[in-house]
């Protein structure tokens, strides 16, 4: 376990701008290995290491782990920097620090377990398929398959709800005991390696294992900060901010294209078409009125925390909503690109088709799809929750 000396030695707190600035050694190698993630299917590991060096995995673990209590604007930040480089690589930055956020809650050893000794080691996390717990006098027996899995194949532990007798408890499992499934192959995202995990009848001991919490209960002695006071929702800082990334680069590219494009069957240049120019004003409003949104959502949710405001149901709605159509408009804003783009948008190879793909993967995830529209009505209307609670 680390000693109280070695903790003060790590409690580096960077600011925005050195944290920013520190990311731009990391820039070259994954630049250098986004087409390798895209055909192995996973980080590379050189990438892998870069992003540990530049320091995400402690965006926000806790100062007294050795972490940096990263407010959310600067994490959403850090994610969309690194998406310019690689949007595998900018995944990562939820796959490191959802559980840490999710950790506030756990029992102080469960906490000191997991990052006392190494604050840079990844638990994979996923929320999909929760696992089936069996208790026994010493801890549990836990089987069961969970999907979408990212970074599985960097990952020291796995994270996972657990059912036991009907009630959701967490467990960690240490990946050595898992068997990854080698199944995540996917038009978009590809890098991110997110297969899924079996575990088959493994023993799990008591200290693995979160079980239920009531409300009212305090955050762990960790978890104190004004980052922890945050809903967890706050989660959205960590992988919403590749649509942002993926948004801008697709309307710089077709802003280049434009210039020596001339469609087929028809005379003059894209750029000076009225169609093709609407469609650009028009995404170009939606991606900065999304992202102006967002952060200022990121911002508000902030502040209250700091002033010690507990969330209430609408502040958490909130935030859900400018996450959810933050993804939603890029994806809205990469069609209208598609149509100006028109066949050098499924160009095999180009950026614009990845960015494509990779947008059309991330609209579709289950805490940002569509459907996320209706949940944030069910709270505005007091009507009945149709998502799970680990999203509330």
């Amino acid at each position: 376990m680390q000693t109280e000396s070695r903790v003060n030695v790590e409690q580096v707190v960077l600011k925005k701008s050195e944290l920013l600035a520190g990311l731009k050694a990391a820039e070259p190698t994954l630049g250098a290995h986004s087409s390798w993630a895209e055909e192995h299917r996973r980080l590379h590991d050189e990438s892998f290491a870069a992003i540990v060096a530049a320091g995400v995995p402690r965006l926000f673990l806790p100062k007294s782990l050795g972490g940096f209590e990263t407010d959310p604007v600067t994490c959403a930040l850090v994610c969309e920097q690194l998406a310019d480089s690689d949007t595998a690589a900018a995944w990562h930055v939820m796959v490191f620090n959802a559980a840490k956020l999710m950790a506030a809650k756990w029992p102080k050893e469960m906490v000191e377990l997991l990052w006392a000794d190494n604050p840079d080691q990844l638990v994979s996390a996923s929320g999909h398929t929760p696992m089936q717990g069996r208790k026994t006098a010493e801890g549990y027996i836990v089987s069961g398959t969970q999907r979408f899995v990212s970074g599985c194949d960097h990952a020291s532990w796995l994270m996972s709800p657990m059912l036991v007798d009907g009630e959701m408890h967490t467990v960690v499992v240490p990946m050595s005991q898992c068997k990854k499934l080698d199944n995540w192959d996917t038009l978009g995202m590809r890098g991110s390696g997110s297969t899924d995990v079996l575990l088959d009848d493994i023993f799990v001991p008591n200290v693995q294992v979160a079980e239920p919490v009531l409300p009212g209960v305090p955050n762990n002695i960790h978890f104190r900060g004004q980052l922890y006071l945050c809903p967890s929702r706050i989660v959205f800082a960590t992988y919403v901010p590749v649509v942002f990334s993926l948004a801008r680069r697709a309307l710089e590219q077709v802003s280049a294209l434009v210039k020596d494009k001339t469609p087929g069957g028809a005379a003059g240049k894209v750029r000076d078409k009225n169609i093709a120019q609407a469609h650009y004003g028009k995404a170009l409003a939606k991606y900065r009125a999304a992202r102006l949104m967002f952060y200022d959502a990121l911002e508000q949710t902030w502040g209250k925390a700091g002033e010690g405001h507990e969330a209430d149901a609408l502040d958490r709605a909130d935030l859900y909503l400018a996450g959810t159509h933050a993804v939603q408009t890029c994806a809205e804003v990469v069609r209208h690109v598609a149509d100006i783009a028109a066949t050098a948008m499924i160009a095999k190879g180009s950026e614009l088709e990845r960015i494509g793909r990779d947008m059309e993967t991330l609209r579709h995830h289950g805490f940002v799809n569509e459907s996320r529209y209706a949940s944030v009505a069910q709270v505005h209307w007091d009507a009945e929750l149709d998502y799970p609670a680990m999203l509330r």
